[in-house]
Formats: C-alpha cells, sequence, structure tokens
C-alpha cells in the first residue's frame, strides 16, 4: 500500500507537469524549499514587497479578491514609491473595477503540494522540538504530501479573521516508524493598525501521530507585528507561545519526559536589494521548560536568507541557520549539562509557471554538534516537490 501511495505521488508531480499549459507558479519565497520549508509554512509569514505582490497576484488570478487586496494593501504600506507599489496599485483598481460590476471572488484557498526527497540520516522533527531517541543513523527516501487551505472572511475594512487548515504527511520505503502524520486546525487574524503598523496572529492546534502511534499534541499561538520603516524595508517582531503534551509510545518509551511549553521572541529585518534580490536577517530566543529539567533550554538563533529573482520565473533562494540549545541540567547516566550548536544551510531553486503550478528542486545540509556524543548528527536531504492550486 505504501509503495502505491509512493507511486501515486511521483505520478501526480510528473503528469500534472505534463497537462499544465506552461507549469507552475510559487506562492511565496518562504514556500520555496525542502521539508523545512513546508514545516515553516505553517507558522511563518512571509512578508517581504515582492513575496506579498506574488501572493496577491496568486489569489487575484484565482478570484480570491479580499485576500489578494490585503497582500496588495501590504505591498502599498512596506514598499511606498517603487514599482512595486505600483504594480500593487493597479490590481487594486482592478479589483475595484470587478466588484463595482458585481464580479464576487472567492474568500477561500486551497494548496496541494506532493514530492519526494532523499534522507542521508532520517531525524524525527516534526514539531522542532529537542530529540529524545529519534535519530535513525539510517538513509531512506520518503515521500511526502502537504495540503493547506483557509477562508478569510472580511469583518472591517482593516480586519480578517478565519480558519484555516493543514495537514502534512511522510511515507518511507524502509524507515516506516519514521512516518509522519500532522493535522493542525487554527485561526488566522490580519488587523492593520495604520499605514505603518500592521498585526497578524495564528492559533494553530497540532496533532502528530510516527509510525501510526499518537506522539505529540500541542497549542501554539503566535503574533508579528510588522512596522514598514519606508523605501521597501521594514522590520516585524513575533512573540510565540507553544504548550506540547508529547505521548509515550515503544519507540519513544520517555517521550512525555519533554512535556512543558516554550516561550519565543524574535526579530527579522528585510532589506530590499534593488529589483533582483532581497535579504532577511532574524534573531530569536527562546526558553523552553519540560518536566524533567534536562530537556528544559535557553535556546539563541540566527537566520539569514538571500532570494534572488533570475528572470524568466527561475528562483533561487539561499539561507543559513545557527541555533545554540543551552540545557539546564546534567543529562541522565552523565555529568554534563547538553549543550547543542546545530548549523542549517539550504539551497532552493523554484521554477514559476502560471498560478496555479510551481515545483522546487533543493538540498539541505544539517550539522548539529553536542558535548553529549548520541546527540551528534550530520544530515543531508534532497527535495523535489510540486505545488499545485486547487
Amino acid at each position: 500500500m505504501r509503495a502505491l501511495i509512493l507511486i501515486l505521488l511521483f505520478f501526480l508531480m510528473f503528469s500534472s507537469n505534463a497537462f499544465a499549459d506552461n507549469g507552475a507558479s510559487t506562492v511565496s519565497s518562504a514556500d520555496r524549499g525542502s521539508e523545512t520549508s513546508l514545516k515553516k509554512a505553517l507558522s511563518i509569514n512571509p512578508e517581504d514587497p515582492q513575496t506579498n505582490l506574488e501572493l496577491g497576484i496568486l489569489y487575484y488570478n484565482r478570484g480570491i479578491y479580499d485576500e489578494a487586496r490585503d497582500f496588495f494593501e501590504t505591498v502599498k504600506t512596506i514598499a511606498p514609491g517603487t514599482k512595486l507599489s505600483e504594480q500593487a496599485e493597479e490590481y487594486i483598481r482592478e479589483i475595484e473595477k470587478k466588484e463595482k460590476a458585481g464580479i464576487k471572488g472567492k474568500r477561500w484557498g486551497l494548496n496541494l503540494t506532493g514530492g519526494f526527497q532523499y534522507d542521508s540520516n532520517v531525524v524525527l522533527e516534526p514539531s522542532d522540538g529537542t530529540l529524545p531517541e529519534g535519530i535513525s543513523r539510517k538513509s531512506d527516501w520518503r515521500g511526502i504530501i502537504y495540503f493547506e487551505g483557509k477562508y478569510t472572511p472580511i469583518l472591517t475594512e482593516k480586519l480578517t479573521l478565519g480558519p484555516t487548515y493543514s495537514f502534512y504527511q511522510s511515507l518511507h520505503t524502509k524507515l516506516h516508524d519514521f512516518n509522519v502524520q500532522q493535522h493542525q486546525p487554527g485561526l488566522s487574524l490580519n488587523y492593520i493598525i495604520n499605514k505603518d503598523f500592521s498585526l497578524r496572529a495564528n492559533y494553530a492546534y497540532e496533532y502528530t501521530t510516527v509510525g501510526g502511534e499518537g506522539y505529540l499534541s500541542s497549542h501554539t499561538l503566535s503574533p508579528i507585528i510588522t512596522i514598514a520603516e519606508g523605501k521597501g524595508f521594514f522590520v516585524s517582531v513575533r512573540y510565540r507561545y507553544q504548550r506540547k503534551d508529547f505521548r509515550d509510545s515503544d519507540l519513544f518509551m520517555s517521550n512525555s519526559e519533554r512535556n512543558g511549553s516554550n516561550n519565543l521572541i524574535g526579530i527579522t529585518q528585510y532589506i530590499p536589494l534593488g529589483s533582483v534580490a532581497s535579504l532577511k536577517l532574524g534573531y530569536a530566543h527562546d526558553v523552553d521548560s519540560a518536566d524533567r529539567k534536562y530537556w528544559s533550554y535557553r535556546g539563541d538563533e540566527a537566520d539569514i536568507d538571500l532570494n534572488f529573482d533570475l528572470g524568466k520565473k527561475w528562483a533561487l533562494d539561499l539561507s543559513g541557520q545557527y541555533y545554540r540549545k543551552d540545557y539546564r541540567e546534567d543529562y541522565p547516566g552523565t555529568t554534563t549539562r547538553r549543550d547543542d550548536k546545530t548549523t542549517t544551510y539550504s539551497i532552493n531553486l523554484t521554477k514559476t509557471f502560471d498560478s496555479k503550478y510551481d515545483i522546487t528542486a533543493g538540498w539541505l545540509h544539517i550539522r548539529n554538534e553536542s558535548n553529549i556524543n548520541v546527540f551528534e548528527y550530520k544530515r543531508d536531504i534532497l527535495t523535489f516537490i510540486m505545488r499545485v492550486g486547487l
């Protein structure tokens, strides 16, 4: 059965390319990526001007005019006086014409992403948590499928609030115990305070299984404030609270020791580099409090992301991350407090075709250095995915 599903995923990716007139389209720079990018899409909102314009055009082409207008208005706010702002204004005028003509737009959006990956060292990371015994030291191929949908009714001229839902499934060819399934219903709120300030807030409930057994249920609340600085520069400040309830299983017998909460605060600066590139710099600090102190830690994370528009609907994304976790208590069986340093690099190349299809090929490298040998590992992931707008 698993082999059949993998074959169907493979067929979907290539057959969809065959009957599309010109192929596929990107949703945003944050969606251009491998498994990590798919997980980020659940919680991180792309807010650079080019990304907002692309999202606005995508929803405009699907007839979701209310949501498209929101993205175009954001472009006008954070990049006034630029060509991107002029393009956004043109689309807003077209939306107004359609509204006067009585043409109603859709207020919902659906996306389906499928693909396959080669993983040199399968590691269980369904929710960016610490790893109890989740390093396989084995390589494997897997199919992945990711679905997301949302409905965004307008409550006022400046406020939207609506439900969201996402589903993620990985299917390994050999390591079936590491198959991950995730359900994530939630709510999304957008509020434009004034021309320089906007607020976005997301709530999500996550339920994850691993190998068919319960692994994690959690509640996450994440507000983000965006401040426009002019000429395409802007900064976002985010806070995230997560309450986590881990489940014990045959594979993770002491998983519940990590029950607790995580508080994170971060800041990201967006910098335009001409008309064909953009730079994103970020820092975040988080505090994880677990039932067992040796799973509790303080973390510091630095991020850099560089995105290039290569022309002819090709885009290149280069990113790097350094994340240090300083644990609070000696790990059992040792006289050492665990200290992890994780370095991540990724390269993703995306080709857009039309408003409903895009394809991405990517490489991700992760190296975790720890003063406790059992937690050290290296990992390389090669990815090919295709997104279809429904």
